[in-house]
């Protein structure tokens, strides 16, 4: 099985007043906040979902452990192995050369100005041999892989073609889909992302409630990362 995690970074960040991509949180530029936790859960899946799950206790190996105790808390009824591809689709040189030194794929918008729909489009087309495709904003830098790890979890113990992250019934992202919801979207245009889709199809999504909502705030004012700053200092 083949899951595509797109992450969306081609935005023109009119409201915040800068390339707020490029903007630095921690000593780190807020877009390479979310892709670390991309890269890190590409690994934590392709771990737990490897040709290897079948590891047990009784090879009484210590190093073994810790995917014992994954496979056992994840894997459930699926037993194909997983392969995550990571696309970042971006209009910025500054990113796109630095995400290739990390031999992730990188794919150019060159039509921003028409909306987000406009790379969901480009990530899919690139991606229309994935049986899932993963969509992530790059300006939630509070984003983690446990997050992103147990929304794939749920996406694939379910039977339903869609799941996205909540909190507090406020929907946001990630959101997954199933192949057959890629003419959807597809279709969309403009300043329309996926939520289109899931409110289209409500009946077919599984929601994965989260307790911890800054994980799911986007920046889109340079007086919000200052708000946090305050209230962590």
């Amino acid at each position: 099985m083949k899951i595509a995690m797109i992450m969306l970074a081609a935005g023109n960040s009119r409201r915040f007043g800068a390339n707020k991509l490029l903007y630095e949180i921690d000593g780190i530029p807020m877009y390479r906040h979310v892709l670390e936790q991309l890269d890190d859960t590409k690994k934590k899946i392709e771990n737990i979902y490897s040709e290897y799950s079948d590891i047990t206790e009784d090879n009484n190996n210590d190093n073994n452990s810790d995917i014992v105790q994954l496979n056992n808390l994840y894997r459930n009824n699926i037993t194909a192995k997983i392969i995550c591809n990571i696309i970042v689709i971006t209009q910025y040189d500054a990113i796109a050369e630095a995400v290739k030194t990390k031999e992730i794929q990188v794919l150019y918008n060159p039509h921003p100005e028409d909306g987000i729909s406009s790379s969901v489009k480009i990530g899919l087309n690139a991606s229309l041999d994935a049986d899932a495709v993963l969509f992530t904003v790059s300006d939630q830098p509070w984003l983690t892989s446990e997050t992103i790890c147990e929304l794939i979890h749920v996406f694939l113990n379910t039977s339903k073609g869609i799941a996205c992250v909540s909190c507090q019934g406020k929907m946001g992202n990630p959101c997954i889909f199933d192949r057959k919801y890629y003419n959807e979207l597809l279709s969309l245009e403009g300043d329309k992302g996926g939520k289109k889709v899931i409110m289209k199809h409500l009946d077919d999504t599984q929601i994965y409630e989260i307790e911890e909502g800054r994980e799911l705030e986007d920046i889109d004012y340079c007086e919000s990362i200052a708000i946090h700053v305050n209230n962590i200092y």
